[in-house]
Parts: C-alpha cells; structure tokens; sequence
C-alpha cells in the first residue's frame, strides 16, 4: 500500500536517524528502506518501508498471519514517518530562526521520527538516561536477547526476534544485562505503573496529564518524560531542556553555560513546535 506525504520529504534523513537506534534483530534499516518485527492485536509479523518519491508516498509492505491488523500498522508508520503534520506552518514558525537555521535540513524543518511502539520507547529512554546512545542501544539489544522472542525461520535475515510486550516484561529478570539496581527498580516501576493504569501512554491526553503521571515514578525526571512524550507519545511541543546535546549546542551559541530555566525561556519562542526545535538543534550538535 501508498502512504501519501506532501513533499518536501527526507526520507533518508529519517533512516539516518533510525538506524542510529535501530534494536539488533527487532528493526532493520538500510540505505533505503526500513523493516520490523511486530506483534500487536494477537497478530504478528513483520513489515517494510521504502520510499516512492515519483508518487509522493511511502510503499508499505506487511506480512502478518491476521490481516487486521493492518488499519494499525498503516496508522503507526504514518506517525513514525510523520507524514501528517503541517510542515509547511511549522517552517514558517521555525526555519528563519537564527539558532535554529543551522540546523535545518536542505532548507527544511526535520520532521519528527516517532517509535512504532510506545511502551517499548519508554524503556529505550529509561536504558538511555545519563548514557551514551550507543550505549542505550547495547542495553537494548541485551533486553531483547533476554526475552528470547524468536521469529519464524521464514522472516526475513535481520528480524530474528519480537521486542517483549509488557507481561513478558514484567517477569524478565533485568540483572544481566548491565543496568545498576536503581534503573533496574525504575523499569519495574514503570511497567507496574503502565500495568495498573497509573500511566497512560496514550497519545490523546494532555501533556500536563502525562507529565503529572510519569513524574511521580521514582527515578523519572524532566528529561525522560519529555523525551518520550516527545518520540514515544508524538506530542509536538515536548522539549527536553536538560537534553546534554541541547544544553552544549545552545551553551555554545550564547557564549555562556545555560541553565535548563534559561534554555525554556528560550525555547518559548518555539511554540507549539518545540520537538522540531529540538531536533533542529540535536542536528548541530557534535557530540
């Protein structure tokens, strides 16, 4: 099937920063395409992404053993690729920003990647708190090696395994896998919140809601909740100001250490479109 987007589209852009995430045997991404196991809705399989710019769409393919859940996963890439935002309103709000331009790409706003799952980017950002993004997705990799999930023989090389749903995840043992006991209690928490309803990670609630909810969870600070309501949960004016790639970026643009007030008070200039922002600025940053 056709997913139609209204150019301009980097699509390439998008896979570079996929693939810089992407969780060994679950994603797969190439120079051209995207792929991954799923299993939702009692269905599993495995699906790919490639763009068809003559058509100004994504071709989605899906394998799965219930075609109904197909109206899903058509609804879940159209958000990991963002092809429904107004990208042409939030260029107008953002690109001829002085901090911001730098970041652009080929003239462009980048457009938000947001995970096919949203519970299991919950865990990604929790692995990644006050560590290095390839050391988030070793953490992950272990995660899904631990679980065990196994594909069928006939998926394709590189989608050897199914990333654990919560009950799985609720029994896992996490002491092997390299995380100190604080962040292993902080995952339980989670799923246990997630569990029993104390956290929705439903898109369609309030940021405010979200952030009451999840900041009451031991071990969950400002950079976590606004980082996945940002790429986990899609909201559009998250801004994680004590991001280290923000912070140094932007520290560096004004000649001074900033202090995450000082960076909100900047980042008021970028509303309602502060995840764009983010990204503009996550793209000057060098590491």
């Amino acid at each position: 099937m056709l997913l139609n987007y209204t150019p301009p589209f980097n699509f390439r852009a998008l896979l570079n920063f996929m693939r810089l995430r992407a969780i060994t045997g679950v994603e797969q991404v190439t120079e051209n395409s995207y792929a991954r196991s799923f299993c939702i809705q009692q269905a599993t399989g495995f699906f790919m992404v490639k763009n068809c710019p003559e058509h100004s769409a994504l071709s989605l393919h899906i394998d799965t053993d219930d075609i109904r859940c197909h109206m899903a996963i058509h609804q879940r890439v159209r958000k990991m690729f963002d092809l429904d935002s107004q990208m042409s309103v939030i260029k107008t709000l953002l690109a001829e920003d002085a901090i911001l331009k730098p970041g652009l790409e080929q003239g462009e706003v980048p457009r938000l990647p947001v995970a096919f799952d949203s519970l299991e980017f919950t865990l990604r950002a929790i692995l990644g708190q006050q560590v290095s993004l390839k050391a988030a997705r070793t953490l992950a990799n272990r995660l899904v090696q631990t679980a065990n999930l196994r594909t069928p023989a006939e998926f394709p090389d590189g989608l050897s395994y199914f990333f654990p749903d919560l009950n799985t995840l609720l029994s896992l043992p996490l002491t092997d896998i390299g995380l100190s006991k604080i962040r292993q209690a902080t995952i339980q928490a989670v799923l246990q919140a997630v569990a029993q309803g104390r956290i929705s990670l439903d898109a369609n609630q309030s940021f405010e809601q979200f952030y009451e909810d999840f900041s009451r969870i031991k071990g969950i600070g400002d950079w976590t909740v606004n980082y996945v309501a940002m790429r986990g949960l899609g909201m559009k004016d998250c801004f994680p100001a004590s991001d280290l790639g923000i912070v140094k970026v932007l520290s560096a643009i004004q000649g001074e250490v900033l202090k995450a007030k000082q960076i909100r008070q900047l980042a008021e200039h970028w509303r309602p479109y502060r995840a764009y922002a983010a990204l503009c600025l996550w793209n000057q940053y060098q590491g």
